[in-house]
């Protein structure tokens, strides 16, 4: 992000507003981080699928496998509803820091996926380090969406929609295609956005249980009307995810056993050939 970029978008962050509690509004919106001392957030839990602008000073992320990431001022990330983990905002040299974040409801991710063909993308939510490029077609978009969402007097609902909508092409336009997952329809589907977030991580059904808000015995109750367990669910992400990582990105086969969770290559292998009927190995650059 550059500095005109920089000047035009902190505006929209003159004072920190941050969202209250109660339920979340089915609307795009908009708020403003500031913080004058080092705030640490331990247990932050991402809605709704998230455009967070890192304004003045650093963000770091640490997700639930102790991975830390830092994002200086200039740069974006793109967070998936079901990310979880510790959050530092820290201030620059001025003693100042802050940020924008533009979130989207699950539906206008839906319509948006929908209506471009690509809503089975939403299905394999790509881990990694959740960086996004600020385009000039996508700073565009976002300092249009903020200026809408900000306007007074406010613009009608659907004409602020319409500019967030303009973001979220952005996205896909720079190949961004990792909007997803969008908001769960049952207990099974929430299970896989948990795991698929985050499939390098040793879960347990305790583990997602705790994560979800669900004692172990309700979660494997309710897994088990939908005719699946806490297993099979991180068998399927990690064996898709593996697949992504070997065909599409290149990594080995030792590599892409350690991304999705396998300490052990040869456990990692078998998992892959009783899945799909063949070798790792033979995945790769296909």
């Amino acid at each position: 992000m550059g500095p005109d970029l920089l000047a035009r978008l902190s505006r929209f962050a003159a004072h920190d507003l941050r969202p209250g509690g109660g339920d979340r509004p089915h609307r795009p919106e908009l708020w403003a981080f500031i913080a004058h001392d080092r705030e640490r957030l331990a247990e932050v839990q991402i809605e709704r699928t998230a455009l967070i602008a890192v304004l003045e000073g650093t963000k770091e992320l640490t997700d639930q496998s102790g991975t830390t990431r830092r994002f200086p001022a200039g740069s974006a990330m793109l967070l998936p509803p079901g990310w979880s983990g510790a959050v530092v905002n820290d201030p620059s040299s001025g003693g100042r820091y802050r940020a924008l974040v533009l979130e989207f409801p699950a539906e206008m991710v839906r319509r948006l996926l929908r209506a471009h063909g690509t809503e089975g993308l939403t299905q394999r939510t790509r881990p990694g380090d959740w960086h996004v490029t600020l385009t000039p077609s996508l700073t565009d978009a976002i300092h249009h969406a903020a200026a809408g969402l900000t306007a007074n007097p406010p613009l009608p609902p659907k004409l602020s929609e319409h500019r967030c909508m303009e973001v979220l092409l952005a996205l896909l336009e720079d190949g961004v295609w990792w909007l997803g997952p969008v908001a769960p329809t049952g207990t099974a589907d929430a299970v896989r956005q948990l795991l698929r977030t985050q499939p390098d991580i040793p879960w347990t059904a305790e583990r997602v249980a705790g994560a979800l808000n669900l004692s172990t015995g309700t979660l494997r109750r309710r897994l088990s009307d939908e005719g699946c367990s806490v297993r099979s669910i991180l068998t399927e992400e990690r064996v898709a995810h593996a697949r992504d990582l070997l065909e599409s990105e290149g990594l080995s086969v030792q590599e892409a056993a350690e991304a999705c969770g396998y300490a052990n290559r040869s456990h990692f292998a078998r998992r892959i050939r009783e899945a799909m009927g063949v070798n790792p190995s033979n995945l790769r650059g296909r």
